[in-house]
């Protein structure tokens, strides 16, 4: 069993009561929490780390919803090659596998400077690695790759997309979506 350490940092715990229904069941969460840092280990190597507003655990259902209330989900995935830094709208996180499904405005950047843009976005636990099935952006220095479905190693240094590819070379900020200093 994967030890899961949580976090709580103003402690707004609740029971949630029948009304407030969500998930893939329509079943109310167990618990809500609010402003939650969630730490998964492996044998004491950090695997993930989250920061979120909301959390709702359902874990009947065998799933938490992690949700963003005014700041945008933040989560970092760590391997023996580095860190990857994601934010997003919105998680979903299998209690039973720990894979973690990122959705809404996904945007992902390792220590190496890779940028990633996307949907959705989930974190395989047992193969340690990032994928999606949906349109994805990928900007690394000068080369822009742009497709539809992707998978990834942790740290983004090494990645694959399948269908649609496109790739150009060059900084426009029309390419990265960032605008430059004049």
């Amino acid at each position: 069993m994967v030890p899961l350490a949580l976090v709580v940092g103003t402690g707004n715990v609740r029971v949630a009561g029948a009304a407030e229904a969500i998930g893939p069941g329509n079943s109310s969460p167990e618990v809500v929490l609010q402003q939650v840092h969630m730490l998964e280990t492996r044998e004491g190597a950090r695997l993930w780390e989250i920061r979120a507003d909301q959390v709702e655990v359902n874990e009947r259902e065998g799933f938490t919803v992690l949700t963003r209330v005014t700041r945008p989900i933040e989560i970092a995935f760590y391997s023996s090659q580095g860190r990857v830094s994601c934010v997003a709208n919105r998680a979903t996180l299998d209690l039973k596998t720990k894979d973690v499904r990122l959705e809404g405005a996904v945007l992902a950047r390792s220590d190496q400077g890779v940028e990633l843009r996307t949907e959705l976005l989930q974190w395989i636990a047992a193969s340690h690695r990032l994928q999606t099935d949906q349109p994805v952006t990928i900007v690394r220095g000068g080369l822009v790759s742009r497709g539809r479905g992707m998978e990834a190693e942790t740290d983004l240094e090494r990645f694959r997309i399948f269908k649609n590819i496109t790739s150009q070379v060059g900084t426009s900020p029309a390419l990265t979506g960032r605008s430059r200093l004049q």
